[in-house]
């Protein structure tokens, strides 16, 4: 099954994408009064299930924070635009004929090894998107948008921080036989692209 071939539609032009992206982060700003991000949701979450919990968290000016609009702290754009996200992405996969229930690893790497960089890596990135007030999303999009240099020093960290550290993490992918580079030419690159 890890080996079977799947047929399925091409993927949008990535010109094409960037364009529908920049457009809908544009009627983001005017509509909601703000950007993409999706790492809010989950504080978001967190808080409102701390308060259910015990309401005397509403004392801590952090959890406060996600309240001072409505009693609810899931009552926010970013929680609506992550279920559709998640509605979207998997519509889109049925649709294009992508959805395969498996994970993505390499066929010689252990499927609990796999789980648990998964899980870490979550963490981890769970945790540094608060630190940096934002997720990719919300620091690449929206902080890029708007010229923001927190947003320019997190995306330029991002990107050093995968370069350097993706060849530590690359045998979870990538089979050996698999790792020798394909010498493909610019127009192939650029029809199969």
């Amino acid at each position: 099954m890890e080996n079977e071939i799947v047929k399925c539609k091409k993927y949008w032009n990535p010109y094409v994408g960037g364009i529908v992206m920049g457009t809908l982060l544009f009627l983001t700003f005017a509509i909601a009064s703000q950007g993409y991000g999706a790492s809010g949701t989950f504080a978001r979450a967190t808080a409102q299930f701390l308060v259910n919990q015990d309401a005397s968290w509403l004392e801590n000016a952090y959890i406060a924070n996600y309240f001072k609009h409505s009693d609810n702290a899931l009552n926010n754009w970013t929680v609506i635009e992550t279920i559709g996200i998640l509605i979207g992405g998997f519509l889109s996969a049925v649709l294009a004929g992508r959805f395969i229930f498996r994970p993505d690893k390499a066929a010689s790497y252990s499927l609990t090894g796999r789980y648990f960089w998964a899980f870490t890596g979550g963490m981890v990135v769970a945790v540094a998107s608060r630190l940096a007030r934002g997720c990719t999303s919300g620091q690449g999009l929206d902080g890029m948008a708007t010229f923001s240099v927190g947003a320019w020093i997190f995306m330029f960290a991002t990107f050093a921080g995968a370069l350097l550290l993706s060849p530590l993490f690359k045998k979870q992918w990538v089979d050996d036989e698999q790792a020798a580079p394909k010498k493909v030419s610019l127009k192939e690159g650029l029809n199969n692209g």
